[in-house]
């Protein structure tokens, strides 16, 4: 079991500590599992309360190439830095890191600012190799390492309902090259 208890309150984390850990200490009461807290990929280093948690969460969007269809070598290698980051922040608070959503856009630069890339989706080229070497490298890098629990997929849809209305375009790897990927 886990409980996520938050999901990237960039300011709400670092102005409100003490009503984090007093959340953490209330929830503790009436739950058993596991809890996280999902900070955004850039704000992760700010959380004041990862001891108070059994995993440190990330919402794993890191930035790692504006090429249009990175290779997934390309992206391993992009990832080397964050890789060792993750590993470095992993070992000082001595916890886990669990990818509290990780995905890619199935358009041309997904592996980019991919957040920016959601207001001009219509407008973007549908690129399935983009967003399959972008899990492709996600998986290459982390999946063997210790420090690493593993992470949610962004997004699944339940017999394919449920997306805005641009499936071919949308995080969702279902019936497209990325779904491949992740069957291996």
């Amino acid at each position: 079991e886990l409980f996520c208890l938050g999901t990237e309150f960039k300011k709400s984390v670092e102005m409100r500590c003490n009503f984090w850990i007093q959340l953490i200490e209330e929830v503790r009461k009436v739950y058993h599992g596991k809890l996280t807290y999902s900070a955004i990929w850039d704000n992760y280093s700010n959380i004041g309360f990862w001891d108070q948690l059994d995993f440190i969460g990330i919402s794993a969007y890191f930035p790692l190439s504006t090429d249009l269809t990175p290779s997934a070598k390309d992206l391993v290698w992009a990832w080397q830095p964050i890789k060792m980051a993750l590993k470095d922040f992993s070992n000082v608070h001595d916890k886990q890191i669990l990818f509290t959503e990780f995905g890619y856009l199935s358009v041309d630069g997904c592996a980019s600012a991919t957040w920016k890339l959601e207001d001009k989706i219509h407008a973007l080229q549908v690129n399935e190799a983009a967003q399959a070497n972008a899990i492709n490298a996600i998986l290459q890098c982390f999946s063997s390492e210790a420090f690493w629990a593993g992470g949610f997929l962004w997004k699944w849809f339940p017999n394919g309902q449920g997306q805005e209305g641009y499936f071919e375009k949308d995080y969702t790897p279902q019936v497209k090259l990325a779904e491949k990927i992740l069957k291996y």
